[in-house]
């Protein structure tokens, strides 16, 4: 069976294929029919770290599927925070029997109830507690037991290291509290909080996504990885392209790199030495090599920066399915092509950002076939993929791509 290697960075770095800056960290390896059964192992009690990840080189699991049920899809989600050993910070979504980020699917005219719990923890505050020398034998000093007073979410606008909230991208639904405000909601520790909204029965079929919109704060919350697909089922009847077509939710997101240190991969030419932005950023070096601001994962599989070690996808020779990507990404813009023996194959566009192209008697095709695709973070794309003859390499990649001089090294 084929193998695909999917977010492998850094292949085929030449002219005629763009300079494949990066491979997505996901190995396309398309050995048929391992994926429905690489989900993650899941414990019978709470891990100790919540927000645990796949190890690189991975096969890269798709999330939970949570569907509706006669009109209603009723979900609770708590949002963890945990401090790792390099000094980062993952941020998860995580459901009551321990799966990460699952995808949401609903139909035009559901109903969505959410109750989310906020566990997060000031990392920091945690982190001086526990280096901070104590004498066991001294009091302690303070109250010992305080009952909190729980704040209104819907009018405290706090915004903190451990406050949050949900945003659902793309969705039409009202920005009012308890549906898709981000501008007063703000979400406690403990506070319990509950989104209840009405999917628009004319909601266009596609992907959408959720994520934490906690002005200030937003930005390292989806970059520690809270992100998940939402998904308004019916594509198939405003396509007929893809009916029948397995599908397949890959979310790619960014990270802080996991060898910040290490010297590019010697495979590359020496090229200037990377500048760091405000944001502490590798700054773009318009040549498509050289350390890149972020490491990417798939699924949740990292693809760490030098050596970008591929996670794998299992698919049937020559298989035809629906992919459908989320670029949940806080800053890094792809430009994903799939290769076989490095030269790019056709992809069958069939919608962008949750629109099918056809979508409402638009005169555009059923499938728009092209060899690569921009998707910028937050961005979606649904096409079509056909799977690599057996016994032939292939590989889902991002090419560079120039941010221009005040932009990151994306790559």
């Amino acid at each position: 069976m084929p193998v695909f290697g999917a977010l492998s960075r850094g292949l085929s770095r030449n002219a005629e294929q763009g300079r494949l800056a990066r491979r997505l960290g996901a190995g396309i390896c398309l050995f048929a029919a391992c994926l429905a059964s690489a989900s993650l192992a899941r414990e019978p009690d709470p891990p100790s770290d919540p927000c645990r990840r796949p190890e690189a080189g991975s096969a890269a699991a798709e999330p939970q599927d949570l569907r509706s049920n006669d009109g209603v899809l009723s979900v609770d989600l708590a949002l963890f925070n945990s401090k790792q050993p390099d000094g980062s910070t993952r941020y998860c979504y995580v459901t009551p029997d321990g799966a990460p980020s699952p995808t949401l699917r609903v139909k035009p005219g559901d109903q969505l109830i959410l109750r989310l719990r906020n566990k997060l923890v000031d990392v920091a505050a945690a982190a001086a507690s526990a280096d901070d020398s104590h004498d066991p034998a001294a009091p302690i000093a303070g109250p010992i037991c305080v009952r909190k007073k729980q704040a209104d979410a819907c009018a405290s606008g706090a915004m903190t290291p451990i406050s949050t909230n949900l945003h659902f991208h793309g969705m039409t639904v009202p920005p009012i509290c308890h549906q898709d405000d981000v501008i007063k909601t703000s979400i406690q520790p403990d506070d319990p909080f509950e989104y209840r909204m009405q999917i628009p029965a004319d909601q266009p079929p596609g992907l959408y996504w959720y994520h934490p919109h906690i002005h200030g704060f937003s930005k390292v919350q989806v970059l520690g990885g809270a992100s998940g697909a939402l998904i308004v089922e019916g594509i198939e009847r405003a396509n007929r392209a893809v009916s029948g077509l397995p599908e397949r939710v890959l979310i790619i997101r960014d990270q802080e790199l996991l060898n910040p240190d290490a010297p590019p991969a010697k495979s590359e030419p020496v090229v200037p030495k990377n500048l760091v932005d405000n944001d502490g950023d590798a700054v773009n070096t318009g040549t498509g090599f050289g350390k890149p601001s972020k490491d990417l994962s798939i699924n949740f599989v990292p693809v760490p920066y030098p050596d970008y070690p591929p996670a794998t996808l299992t698919m049937k020779p020559r298989a035809r399915e629906l992919w459908r990507v989320l670029n949940a990404s806080a800053i890094t813009y792809l430009n994903l092509a799939v290769l076989f023996r490095r030269t790019p194959q056709p992809l069958g566009i069939v919608a962008i950002d949750g629109v099918p192209i056809n979508f409402n008697g638009s005169p555009a095709p059923e499938v728009n076939a092209v060899n690569h695709i921009g998707i910028p973070p937050g961005a979606r794309a649904e096409f079509i993929v056909e799977g690599p003859p057996a016994g032939v390499p292939a590989l889902l990649v991002t090419r560079s791509v120039d941010t221009g001089p005040g932009g990151e090294n994306d790559h």
